[in-house]
């Protein structure tokens, strides 16, 4: 079987850092052109990667005749990106979040279903080997019944100015990181959530939040979440607390307990040697990012169209967010 013929869109650092790499590396797919906007970007990935640039997708999808396209640019230019490639009958891996409203991301859900194509939000979390593990035990009722969770995700502020306009981003730090987690969550309960209290806050002088509190209500289970852009280095951390135990995660560790009995993990492998007054784990090489592209080239490659995160989940994750932010009186509509 010949490769899939990759064309991305948008030449920021998500693209050439991780997406132009992994297609390059997965068996099954080769990236055969990009587009970009930016001119002296265009030329500089141009020269970088030998791959022809254009200014934008439909110029790109007139030049080669693409199986894939993948979306790294600002979500307001998401939908209609995403139209474009499933009108030219193309498998699309977007870059989260989907769209800026629920609607907008229905109109995708919607269009990729009709075309039949492969689609993937790219949710980054549930492909850290923690949170897989973690998977694992709840998916098995190991902890018991699951009797509240609190999620914590604070990150740098990021440094792309485009995430400040609420017109480019359709909102802050909430459109910006919720999204990992709620993905997350509905893969924990399975259910749509109730949004029963919510917060933003302005921490400095920008025209979208630094800083989001929300609690969601799952069939009775309370969650808890909260984020900022506020870490030098960040943090995510994830605690479920069941009946019989409990299990506390971030991208490198993994501990809790079931049944009186502690555990933990390190990038998802168990101690290599546990000599009582230290605990060493094997070097991990756990590259979450690589991970989910070549989850979607696998799919694609097999004309698989049910992926971890199709646009579906797009639009779950979308009208959570929105509720947030209609909670909070915040509409980004009347900035666009």
């Amino acid at each position: 079987m010949s490769k899939l013929a990759v064309g991305v869109v948008g030449a920021g650092w998500m693209a050439t850092d991780y997406h132009i790499p992994a297609f390059t590396s997965h068996p099954d797919t080769r990236v055969v052109a990009f587009a970009e906007r930016d001119e002296p970007r265009r030329r500089t990935v141009q020269s970088d990667r030998s791959l022809p640039g254009y200014e934008d997708v439909a110029s790109m999808l007139s030049a080669h005749d693409l199986d894939v396209v993948s979306i790294c640019t600002p979500p307001s230019t998401h939908e209609e990106i995403f139209l474009a490639a499933v009108d030219a009958g193309c498998h699309v891996l977007c870059e989260k979040p989907l769209a800026l409203t629920a609607e907008s991301a229905r109109r995708m859900a919607d269009a990729a279903e009709a075309a039949g194509v492969v689609t993937q939000v790219g949710y980054l979390h549930r492909y850290y080997r923690n949170y897989q593990r973690a998977m694992q035990i709840l998916s098995k009722d190991l902890i018991g019944d699951v009797v509240e969770v609190s999620v914590a995700h604070h990150s740098a502020p990021p440094s792309v100015g485009w995430y400040y306009d609420p017109r480019l981003s359709g909102g802050g730090v909430a459109r910006d990181l919720f999204p990992h987690t709620l993905d997350v969550l509905f893969e924990v309960f399975d259910a749509t959530p109730e949004v029963t209290d919510a917060t933003v806050r302005y921490l400095r002088d920008r025209a979208v939040e630094d800083a989001a509190s929300v609690s969601l209500d799952f069939d009775g289970t309370p969650v808890k979440l909260s984020t900022t852009w506020t870490q030098t280095d960040g943090v995510s951390r994830f605690l479920v607390v069941g009946t019989d135990g409990w299990v506390e995660l971030d991208p490198e560790t993994l501990r809790g307990e079931i049944h009186g009995r502690t555990f933990e993990f390190q990038h998802g492998e168990l101690p290599m040697v546990d000599i009582g007054v230290a605990t060493l784990f094997p070097a991990s090489d756990d590259d979450a990012h690589t991970a989910r592209i070549h989850d979607f080239a696998d799919h694609a490659a097999a004309g698989d169209r049910e992926t971890a995160a199709p646009a579906e989940r797009g639009v779950d994750v979308a009208k959570v967010i929105d509720a947030v932010y209609d909670r909070c009186d915040v509409t980004w509509e009347e900035a666009q």
